[in-house]
């Protein structure tokens, strides 16, 4: 669902631009927050269906 999210409001993976898999998720009390892993390797933080940080490689 986040993958989704990301890839229809959000930048994807700063990298290739893809949205990734979503490998888990949690509520927080600024939206939900998910981890997801893109096919070029990186994990990518994305917050309420953006992408707010990611793994250099």
């Amino acid at each position: 669902m986040i993958d989704e999210i990301a890839a229809e409001t959000g930048p994807g993976c700063p990298a290739c631009g893809r949205a990734g898999v979503t490998a888990s998720t949690h509520g927080s009390a600024e939206g939900t927050v998910g981890y997801a892993r893109c096919g070029c390797g990186r994990w990518l933080v994305v917050l309420a269906g953006r992408v707010i940080g990611f793994t250099m490689g």
